[in-house]
């Protein structure tokens, strides 16, 4: 029973680390990519995903500049008709296209501590820290 009471408690207090999300938790921010479980951050790039008012949605992929849309309902998110900049950049041009497929693919996200987590079935794969 103790250790039921427990989990119990553990689980409520897991839950209350995540901030209650809306549309506009996100609108009018920038944040930069941070973590990137499974993928290397290429050293002195920068991944970037700012979201205006309308739920555009604009960046820089390390390399190049980014734009597109996502809608978002509840904790869900899409990330469509993303377009780019193409600029030839070798060293960073395989983790570019993994950072825009990862986002085509993004369908959740979550605030956790200030940060922003996408997910991909559950899956975090992109965690974001607020830009200054």
């Amino acid at each position: 029973m103790k250790k039921l009471i427990l989990i119990l408690f553990v689980a409520l207090a897991l839950q209350s680390c995540s901030e209650k999300m809306t549309a506009n938790s996100i609108k009018n921010t920038k944040w930069l990519l941070s973590e990137w479980p499974g993928q290397t951050l290429p050293i002195g790039k920068e991944g970037s995903l700012s979201f205006d008012t309308e739920n555009k949605i604009s960046g820089k992929s390390f390399c190049n500049g980014f734009g597109g849309n996502a809608v978002i309902n509840g904790n869900n998110i899409k990330f469509e008709q993303i377009f780019g900049t193409m600029m030839f950049c070798e060293e960073v041009g395989q983790a570019e296209k993994f950072y825009l497929d990862g986002l085509r693919a993004v369908n959740s996200y979550k605030i956790v501590g200030g940060k922003l987590q996408l997910l991909i079935d559950g899956k975090v794969v992109m965690i974001f820290t607020k830009a200054k």
